[in-house]
Formats: C-alpha cells, structure tokens, sequence
C-alpha cells in the first residue's frame, strides 16, 4: 500500500524542482512560509475553491501524485491542468517567501554573484539567485492562478480589437 501524500512535503518537494535551491535553503523552508504561500492561495480562490484544491491533494498517495507529476501536459484534461497549475502557484507563491526570507537573513551580505580583488574572490550567499527571482517567482504564481481559474486579467472580454495600430509623430 502506498504512503499518504503529505500536503506541506509536496509543496516543499514542488519548490525545489522549480527553482535551484541549494541544501541550505531548503533547509529555510519552513510551516510559516509554506503557510503563507497556502494564505495566497486562499485569498485568491476564496474559501471554497481552496478546500476544494486541498482535498483534491489530500487524495493522493505517493504513487497516484508520481504518476500524475509524470503525466506531461498535454494528455491531461482540463481538471487535472488547473489542479497541477494550483500546485506550481502555491509553490511560486512559497518560493517568494522564501526568498523574502533569505533577503532579511543575508541583508547587508556582498549583493554580486562573484567579484574579485587582487588574488581574493568574493562570492554570494548561496541562494543569491533564489532572492533575485523573488518578484518573478510571485509573477508566475499569479499567471499560475490566472491559468487555473480561467481569469486572464490580460484579455478582457469586453475590448474588441481589429489588429491594426497606427502611429503619428509630429
């Protein structure tokens, strides 16, 4: 028999295939930030839609989530690619945290990823790259969401465009 999936651990092992963390920050990813990326996702698909996502996870065991992860995109059906783009939203969600995390640990830290001088070489802490994508990371959470839900603030359905623009300079 299979092992129940542990929602906290799914979105952690999420977090990590998504962006390079070293071993030092995962070892950072903590219950407070996992819970607000679980509080992001909750503001943004109100309370029903949010126990809905969780018991949609809770469902799984290890062996049903591996095969769902394996599945790529294209073959899932429409449920199974909103629920998969709920996963990588909480998980950007997550990874923004723990990038706003990380900032106030290393604040004041040497800001470039490697810097010489003389025979001496200074290097980064080693998740410069993990704080720098910190807005990009809530980025795609949002476009995750977007796709999910099937809101796409970008193309409202009440513009009508013909696909022609013209420009006067004077």
């Amino acid at each position: 028999m299979a092992e129940p999936i542990v929602y906290e651990n799914l979105i952690k092992a999420k977090m990590t295939q998504l962006a390079n963390i070293t071993t030092q920050a995962q070892d950072r990813i903590n219950s407070q930030i996992l819970s607000s990326g679980a509080r992001d996702m909750l503001e943004n698909l109100g309370e029903g839609a949010y126990q809905t996502y969780v018991d949609e996870l809770n469902d799984f065991d290890s062996d049903t989530y591996t095969a769902f992860d394996s599945l790529s995109f294209d073959v899932l059906d429409s449920e199974q690619k909103s629920l998969r783009n709920l996963i990588y939203a909480e998980s950007y969600f997550s990874l923004y945290y723990l990038a706003i995390s990380l900032k106030k640990l290393v604040k004041g830290a040497v800001n470039t990823i490697r810097d010489s001088a003389g025979g001496a070489n200074i290097y980064a802490a080693p998740f410069e790259d993990l704080i720098a994508n910190a807005d990009n990371y809530r980025d795609l959470a949002n476009q995750c969401l977007s796709f999910a839900t099937g809101n796409n603030e970008d193309e409202p359905d009440d513009i009508y465009t013909q696909g022609q623009f013209g420009v006067f300079t004077i």
